[in-house]
């Protein structure tokens, strides 16, 4: 990526800046995120409490993993925590829940569990690049020679009374003293989707040009 392409970043809407900076489509995302809203809603009376957000994050993993295999990512399961890789190694993808805040621009939004040693690995690795976005060629070699990858987070909430899912893909950079992360840099908020639309209700127009400022349990 040139720096050029970087540096134009926060003047790109969400879905166009996440397809530059990752080659992640917003239809690969939005494919994602229906298939999260419906596996939650499958859930049965009977089934245990939390089953919904349990399916929804176990098919909204494999779906990220299948729209991305084709563009040449790689499943990983670091710890356990199960990821999709870049081609080139460098970024990471997983799928997690949030809270409320989930989406809103407004608000920070919190995982809904506790993170485990991998999570909170990669949040340091993270935070220590926090002043490497954009980036000079020299500060790009030594990205490119890091061991660690830069990890990106799914985010998901499903409302189900209203039923709408909000959803981001985010970086997270800190964990609070509960286990949870509870900040992100960037945040690329993806628009809401709302299931009371029509039934050929079609993937929303890329939103208004945002000031997103890139700094580019497991």
């Amino acid at each position: 990526m040139q720096r050029n392409q970087l540096t134009s970043i926060p003047h790109l809407p969400p879905e166009q800046a996440v397809e530059l900076l990752l080659g992640v489509s917003a239809k690969d995302l939005y494919a994602t995120a229906t298939q999260y809203y419906q596996k939650v809603l499958s859930a049965g009376k009977l089934q245990p409490n939390g089953s919904g957000g349990t399916l929804g994050w176990i098919y909204a993993t494999e779906a990220i993993r299948a729209h991305l295999i084709s563009k040449g990512w790689t499943p990983s399961d670091p710890s356990n925590q199960p990821r999709i890789v870049s081609p080139d190694g460098k970024h990471a993808i997983t799928v997690m829940r949030g809270d409320i805040h989930t989406g809103n621009p407004h608000r920070t939004p919190l995982t809904r569990n506790k993170r485990g040693n991998r999570t909170v690995k990669s949040v340091h690795f993270n935070a220590a690049q926090q002043d490497m976005f954009p980036v000079s060629r020299d500060e790009r070699q030594v990205l490119v020679e890091a061991t660690e990858q830069t990890l990106w987070v799914l985010l998901f909430h499903a409302d189900i009374n209203n039923k709408v899912v909000n959803y981001e893909l985010s970086r997270p950079i800190n964990m609070g003293e509960n286990g949870k992360v509870d900040d992100w840099k960037p945040r690329f908020i993806l628009p809401q989707i709302d299931f009371n639309a029509p039934t050929d209700y079609q993937m929303p127009e890329p939103s208004p040009d945002l000031d997103i400022m890139v700094t580019p349990k497991a």
